[in-house]
């Protein structure tokens, strides 16, 4: 193995945990969320700046090996997918503690998530997706990448579904706007995660295969 494939190795290594821990810090955002508890939202929110320490040293070695070793084919794919990975998967923990931030104003408007089943099923359907991408990392297989984006479709449309529920119980006089707009923030930063996820599993996909899948609906192009 060359230090080129092993150092490769390692940032593949690097962020497979860093999938792992992102995964972890949604989880327990949405526990908090579940549980009305304000503190445990808050600690996720202020964990989030690990992983974002980590995403620059990342990113910093992979321009390290970029210059030093000028890599092509497979070796120059996996760095470019590592990049754009690593670039996602810090978004994906943003919007984790957006959610940790969004359970003090889901607790201080008195919001009843019970109210919604749709947001339930945007809530199991994004947790799936995202547990399927940390460990898709792990494999790499591009049949797991490409379920992912077929099941992201499917939490798209849980969002489209809750917000017209949401817009659709709206009271005239607006009291509760506090609660629909932040039960609407909850809602979009899970629709988010499922996109980035999707463009996690496309750049697998580029990866193992070489293919470049995004947008490919739009093209005439159903093979993913």
């Amino acid at each position: 193995m060359t230090e080129l494939e092993t150092r490769l190795n390692r940032l593949s290594l690097r962020l497979d945990h860093t999938g792992m821990r992102v995964e972890q810090a949604v989880l327990d955002a949405l526990e908090a969320l579940a549980n009305g508890d304000v503190s445990a939202g808050e600690a996720v929110n202020a964990h989030d700046v690990v992983i974002d320490r980590e995403e620059v040293e990342v990113e910093q070695e992979c321009i390290r090996l970029l210059a030093l070793y000028q890599p092509a084919a497979i070796d120059l794919r996996t760095l470019c997918t590592i990049i754009k990975v690593n670039s996602d998967l810090e978004r994906i923990a943003d919007l984790g503690a957006a959610i940790g931030r969004g359970v003090k104003h889901a607790v201080r408007g008195n919001l009843e998530l019970g109210d919604h089943p749709a947001f339930d099923r945007l809530r199991q359907g994004t947790v799936d997706i995202l547990g399927r991408t940390a460990r898709m990392l792990s494999a790499g297989e591009a049949s797991n990448a490409r379920r992912i984006i077929e099941l992201d479709s499917k939490v798209d449309e849980e969002y489209r579904m809750l917000i017209q529920d949401v817009l659709a119980g709206l009271s005239p006089d607006m009291g509760d706007s506090e609660a629909v707009l932040t039960i609407l923030n909850l809602a979009k930063a899970l629709e988010r995660i499922g996109d980035l996820c999707t463009n996690i599993a496309e750049d697998i996909i580029f990866l193992r295969t070489g293919d470049i899948v995004r947008h490919s609906a739009a093209f005439g192009d159903n093979d993913v």
